[in-house]
């Protein structure tokens, strides 16, 4: 079985290296070619991911074709009619694959239009060599995905061999995983959406210090700070958006310690509003930036399209952001996802402001024609040197490949047609071509 396991796993590593450099090519442009063969040979930087470990995936019961559909396109199904009740049954139901495809088709059909579809068909096509998912083919499907579970090597050969990435910075809040080429970005939620005395109460038990003034409140800060650099933290990330406005406001003390007293002297179940909690949190929210100042550390945004249903899409414009670029010259401010849809005001902030940069991660998988139409104006506005042009934000290998050879496609489009309207010389578009695959992130991030 070991050695069926190996050679199924030897046939889809040979399948997903040799068709890297024909996904989706353009007949008879020689410059897209050339340059999609070049950024073949790239080594590159995955500047976000939330990876779960491949030892916790094998026992779970999702290692099969749901696998593929399982973090943002489940958000597609949902959006198609599919009950939220479902999403026990697939995540932990012990159904065979037939019988779990078969309550997905419905909405499958409904939706397999959408980029998070894509990314899927992708990754069934390309690492698995299934041309279609229906019916007829979930079986092989999930057979072959467990095949390649079954190899110790899957996980870092498609990382390191087919996807060719250096280093990838993963998002803290998934599963611990010791590789010397990834790196950690972290976040401090807890401190930055405080709105009840039991969020209070939790930090002092785990920090075991006692939480009783604002000054306490941002000592227990400051020590979850110093962990995080002492496990080579190398940005901080922001994801207030999904319940808050990204409008920090420069907030005094005295305002701050209002709003604390009345946490901390309430009772146990007491939960302010988010209107009634901002002052803290703002408050917070500058005291981590001083931190970050002080230690040189990138402050990263999630901004524009939230994961999940419901969520109030003004609260990420990264327009709110503005008085921080003013008030923190000194910061390095990464705005996460091109803003999707804000593009036209994120080339602006870009432009404007030395300190913003954009990140491209996860706009391929959302919308690959966004991503070519603001990748081209971004090169025509912003430095080069300011955008990084990879990250799958995926929490399988398998979707991360996928997305990237979207990446590669379009940004090999991109600049081949900036080389075709005299804008640049294609080895100009080479020379970009690294910078937002690799150079721009190594500099950001310190990577060696």
């Amino acid at each position: 079985m070991r050695r069926i396991a190996s050679s199924v796993f030897i046939l889809l590593l040979s399948i997903c290296v040799r068709g890297q450099s024909t996904y989706n090519s353009s007949p008879g442009n020689e410059i897209t070619r050339r340059i999609r063969e070049y950024i073949d040979t790239l080594k590159i930087i995955d500047t976000h991911e939330h990876l779960l470990n491949p030892d916790f995936l094998k026992r779970t019961r999702i290692v099969d074709f749901f696998l593929l559909m399982n973090h943002y396109y489940y958000d597609d199904l949902i959006s198609a009619g599919m009950p939220v009740e479902m999403f026990d049954k697939l995540y932990n139901g012990d159904m065979p694959p037939y019988e779990k495809w078969k309550l997905i088709e419905p909405y499958w059909n409904r939706s397999l239009n959408t980029s998070f579809a894509l990314v899927a068909k992708i990754s069934a096509r390309r690492l698995f060599k299934v041309n279609e998912i229906n019916a007829g083919t979930v079986e092989v499907l999930s057979q072959r995905i467990k095949s390649a579970y079954n190899n110790k090597d899957w996980f870092r050969t498609i990382l390191k061999d087919s996807c060719r990435i250096e280093y990838l910075v993963q998002d803290d809040d998934a599963l611990a995983l010791k590789e010397d080429y990834i790196k950690y970005v972290k976040r401090f939620t807890p401190w930055l959406n405080v709105r009840t005395k039991f969020c209070i109460d939790s930090i002092a038990m785990e920090q075991v210090e006692p939480i009783y003034t604002l000054e306490d409140f941002v000592k227990s800060l400051k020590k979850e700070f110093e962990k995080g650099i002492e496990n080579g933290m190398v940005g901080v990330k922001v994801i207030t958006a999904y319940s808050r406005t990204l409008h920090f406001e420069n907030t005094d003390e005295a305002a701050a310690k209002k709003v604390f007293k009345t946490l901390v002297t309430g009772d146990e179940d007491l939960e302010i509003s988010w209107e009634k909690a901002k002052p803290l949190q703002d408050y917070m929210f500058h005291q981590l930036l001083n931190m970050t100042k002080e230690h040189h550390i990138p402050v990263i945004f999630h901004t524009g399209l939230q994961a999940g249903q419901g969520n109030d899409i003004r609260n990420s414009n990264p327009v709110l952001l503005t008085n921080l670029f003013h008030e923190y010259p000194d910061i390095k401010f990464v705005i996460f996802h091109g803003s999707y849809p804000y593009g036209g005001e994120l080339a602006t902030l870009a432009k404007t402001y030395r300190n913003v940069y954009i990140d491209m991660n996860w706009t391929y998988a959302i919308s690959p024609s966004y991503a070519k139409r603001y990748l081209s104006e971004w090169m025509e506005v912003v430095p080069a040197s300011k955008i990084m042009a990879f990250g799958g934000d995926y929490n399988c290998v398998e979707n991360i490949y996928a997305e990237y050879q979207i990446a590669k496609q379009v940004i090999s489009e991109t600049l081949a047609e900036k080389v075709l309207n005299n804008q640049l010389t294609e080895a100009e578009a080479r020379q970009i071509a690294k910078m937002i695959l690799h150079d721009n992130a190594a500099e950001l991030y310190g990577l060696p």
